[in-house]
């Protein structure tokens, strides 16, 4: 086996682990080290944050929920909808047993509220008078923009992230999204194109920490509103690194993973060839 192929089953099986934490509500809280204990960058010399209260430019980690390691998790009782509570438990059920679903984060796509609440990799933040831009180079890689505006548009088309506006209330920003397309999972539920998420974000005298309180609005997930809070912390002078979210995956990268969503499993899968056969790439009409 080559080392690109070590490389790439590790890399899957770390995402597979990351995926069943996630299932447990009350993990204990681990190492919290730069992307799980691998060395990150040295600081930059001379690079300090702003004390302004409205300049969020620079890089930032979210902090983990506390009881977790893991910065996204909402909680363990949530106000779920039947529908929403089954598919929670189907997914507690199936990691109980040794099966995990597919996910957003383990398939490299785009995962929405959760990169939203508590991005796992550092997130660097650039703005102007028009927008700010938050930028995750790291797994998943993600881009969202949050426009300075009064209104959404009229023609919004549906994403992953949704369409995100905000203004200034004193030094706090407020941030409305609506526009998702309803592949978003939140603590195991696939939540609706109807999510309503709002965030008031406020930066700390010192500079150094970002206080966010974040509200979540879906009739089909929720019986009513949860609000969580968050902080995200200053990260001193280090830089955003390139990460490949991999393309075509080894077939047994997946072999005993659940398609629950069928829009999550690879269109092309590489099929390591045996003795003297090549390997190949198959791809599948998605």
């Amino acid at each position: 086996m080559t080392r690109t192929h070590t490389m790439t089953n590790l890399r899957y099986v770390a995402r597979a682990v990351l995926a069943g934490a996630c299932l447990l509500a009350g993990v204990e809280a681990g190492a919290q080290g730069d992307d799980f204990g691998m060395s990150a960058p040295p600081p930059i010399p001379g690079y300090e944050p702003s004390t302004d209260p409205r300049d969020f430019s620079g890089l930032w980690r979210a902090k983990p929920v506390p009881g977790s390691f893991l910065p996204f998790v909402l909680g363990a009782e949530l106000p779920f909808t039947d529908t929403a509570k089954a598919r929670v438990d189907h997914a507690l059920e199936m990691a109980a047993q040794g099966t995990q679903l597919a996910t957003p984060h383990i398939m490299c796509r785009p995962t929405g509220v959760n990169q939203a609440i508590g991005p796992i990799a550092p997130v660097y933040v650039l703005q102007n008078a028009e927008k700010m831009v938050f930028v995750v180079m790291d797994e998943i890689r993600d881009i969202r923009q949050v426009y300075f505006a009064d209104a959404h548009p009229a023609d919004l088309e549906p994403s992953y992230g949704g369409h995100s506006i905000a203004r200034w209330d004193g030094d706090t920003l407020r941030v409305d999204t609506i526009g998702y397309n309803g592949r978003g999972v939140l603590n195991n539920a696939v939540h609706s194109a109807d999510m309503h998420m709002t965030q008031a974000i406020t930066k700390s005298a010192d500079g150094l920490t970002l206080q966010i309180e974040i509200t979540l609005d879906d009739p089909a997930t929720f019986t009513q509103p949860v609000t969580v809070k968050r902080e995200w912390a200053w990260v001193n002078g280090q830089q955003p690194l390139e990460f490949d979210c991999e393309e075509n995956p080894r077939e047994d990268n997946f072999s005993g993973m659940i398609f629950e969503e069928e829009y999550l499993r690879p269109i092309c899968i590489q099929h390591e060839g045996e003795g003297e056969e090549l390997s190949k790439v198959v791809c599948e009409k998605p």
